[in-house]
């Protein structure tokens, strides 16, 4: 594909209606190319999350239409959407949603039971991603035995284990001290570049915009930039 892996174009999102309406996403367009590393960044309810939500196919739009690797994700069947989900995008959710009663290393390893890959990979990847967000003494915990920083990094871990071509990520170091963060930070910008991944990630964290390609600003449902 020569285009961009991640286009989203016109994306207007209102919730409620008359005095409780919001406007939380207006006219939203930009274009996210391979192994590049495209960071949002603006005050809470300003519509960050709004934008990835909208991305990854979670939500519908108002108005406006997403494609991931070239297929249109908006106005998919339910069907066509997870599958992007499951083979495409690789999305990092603000509250973690970590399966309870699956250990770490098992939530880690999610994404790829659909996929076609030998068990030994499957392990093999699961393994390479538990180590490199620091949690090999943590992989048979469950999220309830863990740590926010700990749940927020198999969080990050699951997103990436199965390569996805899009990643889409919310507030991905929120949870996590500076060292912490800083080297899960190094390993989005080192994935994007090696796999070719288009990312998209929404962050107050300055060292997150540090290590961006581009930063957009985003206000009051507004991409600037």
């Amino acid at each position: 594909m020569t285009g961009p892996l991640l286009r989203v174009e016109g994306l207007s999102r209102v919730y409620g209606t008359g005095s409780a309406r919001t406007v939380a996403l207006r006219g939203a367009t930009l274009e996210v190319g391979a192994g590049e590393l495209v960071v949002v960044r603006g005050p809470s309810g300003s519509g960050k999350t709004t934008l990835l939500t909208l991305a990854a196919g979670l939500d519908d739009p108002d108005e406006g239409a997403v494609w991931v690797d070239g297929a249109k994700i908006t106005g998919a069947t339910e069907t066509e959407g997870a599958r992007l989900r499951r083979e495409v995008v690789g999305f990092v959710d603000q509250e973690f949603a970590l399966v309870p009663f699956l250990t770490a290393a098992e939530n880690i390893e999610l994404p790829l039971r659909a996929s076609r890959l030998a068990a030994r990979e499957r392990r093999a990847r699961t393994r390479e991603m538990v180590d490199a967000v620091g949690l090999s003494d943590h992989s048979a915990q469950r999220p309830e035995e863990m740590s926010g920083g700990q749940q927020q990094r198999v969080a990050v871990a699951r997103a990436l284990v199965h390569r996805p071509r899009v990643l889409l990520a919310d507030e991905p170091t929120a949870q996590l001290d500076s060292t912490t963060a800083s080297s899960v930070i190094s390993l989005l910008a080192e994935h994007v570049r090696r796999h070719g991944t288009a990312a998209l990630v929404a962050s107050h964290d300055t060292s997150v915009a540090e290590r961006a390609d581009r930063v957009i600003e985003i206000h009051d449902g507004r991409l600037r930039g």
